[in-house]
């Protein structure tokens, strides 16, 4: 097949995400793939935002990998140093760094389906350096307050007095569940509480590939999702459906119990309630799967998972500050 290429960098730009684009398609289709159309959109203007850099430098093909390589360096480096002075979240920049991310696959996989005799893209390296200065220089996020998750979860937990509604509070703070999924749907009608089937036993985080708790439990849309917890938190749960047959609870009293809690250590806020704790196991989860290597885009979804999203601009709204 002759290959045709557009003479626009924008254009070309255009041209290689087009050939990266699987809307629709399972991971099982295709690992790397851009599967949503959002996350397509996005990378896409991101990356469009980078190709200005190499309009300016006077390249004219994307092609040319060494120079965009260079360009790409030149690039992070002034975004860095802007987030910086500007304050930024250091999400912000990883947002950068996963889209460009895609574009090596986009490029590479361009290349090869067009059987191109071209270096490929390689741009590892240099993601992973600018990941772990972003870590050191900026902020978890722009906002320190004004979010959902609490500021001190460890010590809300504590004040909380009922051994039940503080064991709920443990599972959602360290495996990311929902109030459903820990026995206190906020539907009074549904009943869905955890019992012995939800206990899978001690087994391996992997993340960390340390020792762990499973609970496994039903939630949102009836997706069954394994969580991971810490062994003794899992013991307690154990003992706790041993001696009663299930955890389960009233909604409204275990959130008030969590909202009385709050008021007491100071951290009350309308709307954080028992949702606030959830997003502090994503954040933390996220910033976890990233110290342990992992790219932007794949500590979203490993997270997303284990909070049975399963989609990752979802859990960016439990990840941004």
């Amino acid at each position: 097949m002759k290959h045709r290429w557009p003479t626009s960098l924008h254009s070309q730009v255009e041209a290689v995400y087009h050939s990266a684009r699987c809307i629709g398609k399972s991971k099982m289709d295709t690992v790397q793939g851009i599967r949503s159309f959002g996350s397509w959109d996005r990378y896409k203007g991101l990356t469009h935002s980078f190709v200005n850099v190499l309009e300016l430098n006077g390249r004219t093909s994307i092609l040319d990998t060494l120079s965009v390589l260079d360009d790409m360096a030149e690039y992070l480096e002034e975004r860095l140093a802007h987030y910086v002075e500007k304050k930024r979240s250091r999400q912000t920049m990883e947002t950068i760094l996963s889209a460009l991310g895609k574009f090596e696959y986009a490029i590479n996989h361009y290349i090869e389906i067009h059987t191109l005799d071209i270096p490929r893209l390689e741009t590892e390296k240099l993601r992973m350096e600018f990941y772990a200065r972003s870590r050191k220089l900026l902020r978890k996020s722009s906002k320190i307050f004004d979010n959902r998750a609490y500021p001190d979860p460890i010590r809300l937990i504590a004040a909380i007095s009922d051994g039940a509604f503080q064991l709920q509070a443990s599972l959602q703070y360290e495996g990311g569940l929902r109030t459903e999924g820990v026995g206190a749907p906020s539907n009074r009608r549904l009943k869905n509480p955890l019992t012995c089937n939800g206990l899978h036993g001690i087994g391996t985080d992997p993340v960390t590939a340390s020792p762990v708790g499973i609970v496994a439990s039903v939630e949102k849309g009836g997706k069954a999702t394994e969580h991971y917890i810490s062994v003794a938190t899992y013991r307690r749960l154990e003992e706790h459906i041993s001696r009663y047959g299930k955890l389960e609870s009233d909604y409204f009293a275990y959130v008030e119990a969590i909202n009385t809690a709050a008021k007491a250590t100071g951290q009350y806020a309308p709307g954080r309630g028992s949702h606030g704790l959830k997003h502090n196991f994503a954040q933390e989860r996220y910033l976890e799967c990233i110290k342990r290597g992992m790219s932007h885009e794949q500590a979203l979804q490993q997270t997303s998972l284990e909070t049975s999203h399963f989609r990752l601009r979802e859990t960016l709204t439990y990840t941004r500050g």
